[in-house]
């Protein structure tokens, strides 16, 4: 049984951490949390015994950043990485994941998730509750798809990026770097690096 830290027991950590606790083969031994009104208590009866600093004083296998923030998590991820640390993937188990989908360290498939034919989803990626990633997607690095998101085939999008809950995205459109589809919107077009884009049609969203 693999021993496995999660980074982060707010809401998102305890969907991850009820995941893991799902999973065969594995399971949840510690939050660590930097906030100090949980430090010392137990969340889900799993200890939250410090922030992270304190993980060296956890017995582990692997660790899970179960962080909403995309360059947060990002940031976490490259030190993790240096120290030599296992970065483990969450897959829940009622995931339908196609055979020869390609899926990187430190991601998290959480409840319902749909992952088609020749799709690659890249390290410390978020496909979070009921989203859909149809066939031949390339997911990018950090990313977060939401909750009930769709996205078209041959759909691309790229580090950093953000797919809101609800929103979908159509067949072979690229979602740029550091991008943000909003909640509920339908992207029907390229969205470029670093754009925020909502509505139905998405389109940019101005600034006050």
């Amino acid at each position: 049984m693999k021993k496995i830290i999660i980074m982060g027991a707010g809401g998102h950590g305890q969907v991850v951490a009820d995941a893991l606790l799902q999973m065969q083969g594995a399971e949840p031994v510690a939050f660590l949390d930097e906030n100090p009104d949980v430090v010392g208590t137990e969340v889900m009866d799993i200890p939250v015994p410090g922030g992270n600093s304190a993980i060296n004083e956890v017995e582990h296998d692997g660790i899970v950043i179960a962080l909403g923030s995309n360059s947060l998590r990002k940031k976490i991820f490259n030190e993790l990485c240096s120290a030599g640390e296992n970065l483990f993937t969450v897959i829940h188990p009622s995931a339908v994941i196609a055979p020869n989908v390609k899926i990187g360290s430190g991601c998290m498939i959480l409840a319902g998730a749909v992952i088609n034919t020749g799709a690659e989803i890249k390290d410390n990626t978020i496909i979070n509750t009921n989203a859909t990633v149809e066939h031949h997607n390339i997911i990018g690095p950090h990313a977060h798809i939401a909750p009930g998101s769709t996205l078209g085939g041959q759909v691309e999008v790229g580090e950093e990026s953000m797919v809101g809950i609800g929103s979908t995205v159509l067949p072979r459109l690229k979602i740029g770097k550091q991008a943000m589809l909003g909640g509920g919107s339908t992207a029907i077009k390229d969205v470029e690096d670093g754009m925020t884009v909502v509505g139905v049609p998405a389109i940019p969203l101005k600034k006050q």
